[in-house]
């Protein structure tokens, strides 16, 4: 974790020195890591689309072969191979987890005095947003995904719409992540939920002919 933490902390100062913007060095840096953690977050939602159609097969071979108990447990042999196969790929994916983590605290260690163009409201961002307004996009941005399941073309098989519950408490997360946490750390996030909502975007329109 040392290893990470030092190489996401020189190429934060090394974007910082390129660009001559703290908020666009985190953008940045941000996107990269996400870029490079794109392959396992691809195969993730394969796998979790696999794992739906698994349970469908379950059903399926239960009902088919509820009269044969030679055939039904070969086939349940196969499912269970099959299934375990796809677990394994969505297990990968939580090596995302310490990379994501490293880069928030690699932010969070940022020089106490660094601005940037794309907030000048503030005098650091190390300091909350006093205005509210990155909190506000934040929850913008941090909806957008679920606000998907609402569009038909957009929906995976039969997956129903986001409740309002889990909205307004999806809502309420956002503000309480962001509200009193340091602008930087606010960046860090927009970023991560706009990245996410393409992300999660291209992968449905790309599911559909898939």
């Amino acid at each position: 974790m040392g290893i990470l933490t030092n190489v996401f902390n020189y190429l934060l100062h090394y974007l910082f020195n390129i660009t001559g913007d703290w908020g666009i060095a985190i953008i940045t840096l941000t996107l990269i890591v996400r870029v490079l953690l794109l392959p396992i977050s691809i195969k993730q939602r394969i796998n979790m689309i696999k794992q739906q159609n698994l349970s469908k097969k379950l059903n399926e071979i239960k009902q088919k072969y509820k009269n044969d108990a030679n055939k039904l447990e070969s086939e349940m042999k196969k499912y269970y191979e099959e299934s375990a196969k796809s677990m394994f790929g969505c297990l990968i994916s939580f090596i995302q987890i310490p990379i994501i983590s490293t880069l928030y605290f690699t932010i969070m260690r940022m020089p106490i005095g660094a601005q940037s163009i794309i907030i000048p409201w503030v005098s650091s961002i190390k300091m909350p947003d006093k205005y509210y307004v990155v909190p506000f996009v934040y929850v913008l941005v941090s909806l957008s995904p679920n606000l998907l399941s609402y569009i038909e073309y957009f929906k995976l098989f039969k997956q129903s719409e986001t409740t309002k519950s889990t909205l307004i408490l999806n809502t309420i997360f956002s503000i309480l992540i962001t509200i009193k946490a340091p602008v930087a750390i606010g960046i860090y996030f927009i970023t991560t939920g706009v990245f996410s909502f393409v992300e999660e975007l291209i992968f449905r329109i790309y599911i559909k002919y898939w």
